[in-house]
Order: structure tokens, then sequence, then C-alpha cells
């Protein structure tokens, strides 16, 4: 509970104070409540996130009470602090334990760090630096073409920038020893939004399953009780992710979504079964993958604007004025968005087929394609290190 309480107070008491004061402000009451200049410790969330697991396995009985310096090393695990995963004390405290240790697949962490730095330096910096911050930072003074392009980049950027950290993080975990539970898998190649979130930050998502779905109730009392229950959870979920209007409507948005996909499913079983059967059509599979990308695109606004009246400057702009032309204006870039989405699954499958057999390609032939990829690094991206956008949560 200690860190719990650490952890409220530090990331939420700016926010609940300001809440707090405006509102009353607003109904005549002038008050000011205590200003906390409290520096948030690095990997905060992460701290809070193994205590719990710790605590609730021992509880559970998945593990024995284990020695404090393991306890420690368990909590502080350097490598996922940042970035994540989530690491659950039953899978890493064993690992932690064991009397030897040596190098994990020295070739996969390899193969692993060219992947990070071209998701990281090449691709989420330039999305970052050229097509999201000008426009998300003055979205007034752009058209709707250039404003569903800054969309396009950031649903993009936040996805290379975390599944970058996330493969260097698995990677720096495999040369010290240790393996950490995957975090993504492919989300935007999902039918639906359900699916998503079995792709997306799949540890976090498994977490607040584990840890606030189910104790709510799950899916035990009912339709209305699992909806809300899920409700519940997706919108502690933005509210971890930052203590802001914008990040509880995004939460709020994607739990709204999850709710409309479960009651279509039982007011309508029929559509379900010929949905699961026509998915196998390549036509149908791809409308569905892209509604529910863009289901993801429009939540993502709120998630990166700074405040929600940016949000709704983003969202005015993007139908605001001649839409068609400015469309058409951004076409070329338009099409470039849309053509990668498109052979995204190609990618992904190139990726899988090399991530699986990467140990018969001898590691003479590694150091040719991480050459080339840190050549394009200095000749193409921004300069300075790209920042780790959730480091802020």
């Amino acid at each position: 509970m200690d860190i719990l309480s650490c952890f409220i107070a530090f990331k939420y008491y700016a926010f609940f104070q300001e809440t707090i004061q405006q509102s009353l402000a607003n109904i005549g009451i002038n008050v000011e409540l205590p200003i906390l200049e409290l520096l948030m410790p690095l990997g905060l969330s992460f701290y809070a996130f193994h205590s719990v697991s710790y605590v609730v396995s021992v509880c559970k009985k998945e593990l024995s009470a284990a020695p404090l310096p393991d306890v420690i090393l368990y909590l502080c695990f350097f490598p996922s602090i940042v970035a994540g995963p989530i690491n659950r004390a039953k899978d890493l405290l064993p690992q932690i334990q064991v009397s030897s240790r040596m190098i994990l697949e020295p070739l996969k962490a390899l193969l692993l760090t060219t992947f990070a730095i071209t998701k990281l330096f090449l691709l989420s910096s330039t999305l970052s630096e050229y097509f999201v911050n000008p426009v998300f930072e003055d979205p007034t003074s752009y058209h709707a073409g250039q404003i569903l392009v800054a969309i396009y980049a950031y649903t993009w950027n936040i996805y290379f920038n975390f599944s970058g950290y996330t493969d260097l993080v698995t990677a720096i975990a495999l040369l010290l020893g240790f393996k950490v539970p995957r975090n993504f898998d492919a989300p935007y190649l999902a039918k639906n939004l359900q699916l998503f979130w079995r792709r997306w930050h799949i540890s976090l998502s498994t977490f607040i399953r584990d840890y606030v779905y189910i104790p709510l109730g799950g899916n035990k009392n009912g339709v209305f009780r699992k909806n809300l229950n899920m409700f519940i959870a997706m919108v502690i979920s933005g509210l971890w992710h930052g203590a802001g209007l914008g990040f509880i409507i995004w939460g709020a948005i994607h739990g709204l979504g999850l709710m409309l996909h479960n009651i279509k499913n039982v007011l309508f079983p029929v559509a379900k079964k010929h949905h699961e059967t026509s998915a196998k059509n390549p036509v149908s599979l791809f409308l569905s993958r892209v509604m529910t990308f863009h289901f993801v695109c429009f939540a993502w606004v709120f998630f990166r604007s700074p405040t929600f009246n940016d949000a709704s400057a983003v969202l005015t702009q993007l139908f605001a004025g001649e839409t068609f032309t400015a469309l058409q204006s951004s076409g070329s870039l338009l099409i470039t968005f849309w053509g990668f989405f498109i052979i995204y699954p190609w990618l992904v499958n190139l990726r899988n087929k090399i991530e699986k057999n990467h140990h018969l390609i001898s590691w003479i032939y590694y150091p040719i394609p991480l050459a080339l990829i840190l050549t394009l690094v200095f000749i193409l991206s921004p300069s300075g290190m790209p920042g780790f956008i959730y480091a802020n949560f």
C-alpha cells in the first residue's frame, strides 16, 4: 500500500488539487490548496506494478516469499523500469534466483537491436519531428489534409516508439540472461477492438484484466456488469497514462468501443458468427482492420493532445473548410500512409519469419544490415536521442 500511496501522491496530487480548487472557485469558494512540488521518480509506475504483482503472487501462493535482495532486484529490474514490459513476479523471480546465468540468444538480441534502431531513430523520430509535433502544437494553422496526416503519423509514431524500445529492452534482457514477456503482436492487424487490446501493450492490458477487471467481477454477473467493469477498467487504464482529461477520455472511448463490440455480439449472435466466418475473406478482413485502425486513430487524438481544447481544435480543423480540396493537397502523403497500411501485414509476416529463423543465419551476416541501418540513421534521421513517449507515464 505504501508504494501505491506514493504513486498516487506523486502522479495525481497536482491534478486533483487543481481540479478541486477550480471546482470550488466555480461555485464562489476561493480556496488555495497546498501545492506540492514533487519530482516523480523515473519508473514509479512500474515499481507499483511489480509490487502489486509480487504481493498478490505470494498471497495466492503462486510463489514463496523471496529474500529481500531478490525482491529489490525484481522491483528495480532496470531494463524494463522505463519502457516495460510489466514483469509478473512468478515469471521473473525464478529467473533471478537461478544459481548461474548465461547470455541467451545473442543473435536474436542483435536482431532485435537492429529492429529497435530502425523503429526509434529512423521511423519514430522522423514522424515525430516532421509530421506530428508541428501540427499538434498549433493545429489551427493546418488544414484537414495536414491534420489527417499528423493523426496517421502519430498512430505509427507511438507504435514504432513504444515497440522499438520494447525490442531494445528485450535484447538487453537476453544479453543479461533474462526473458521478458512479449508486449506487442502487430496491433494494427486487429480486426476489432478486443483483439487490438490483446496485441497492444500486452503486459499492461493483462495486468488491468487480472488486477482491475476480474476483481470488479469480470464477466460473472451478467452482460451489464461485464460491460460496466470493462468500461471502468479502461478508464483506469487511461488514468494510469496521465492525470488529465484527455487520457480519461481516451480510456473512455476504448471502453465504449469494447462495450459496443460486446453488446453487438450479444444482440446479434448470427452477425457475430457471420463476421467470424467472413473474416477469412480477404476483403472483409481488410475492411475490419481499416475500421478498427481508424477508431484507434480517433482515440489517439485525445491521447496526444496536451488538453481537451487542443484535441477539439484538431478534430475541428479536420472537418473545417474545403475538406476534399485539403485532402487533395496532402494526397501524396496520405497515399504513402495508406500504402504502408496495406503492406503492413506483409512486413509483419517478414519480421516473424526472420525472427523465427534467425538462428539459421550465420552471425557474420548480421553486421551488414546493422551497418546499413546505422548509415541511414546518420543520413536521414533528425539529430538527437529520440524520447521515449511512455517514459512520461
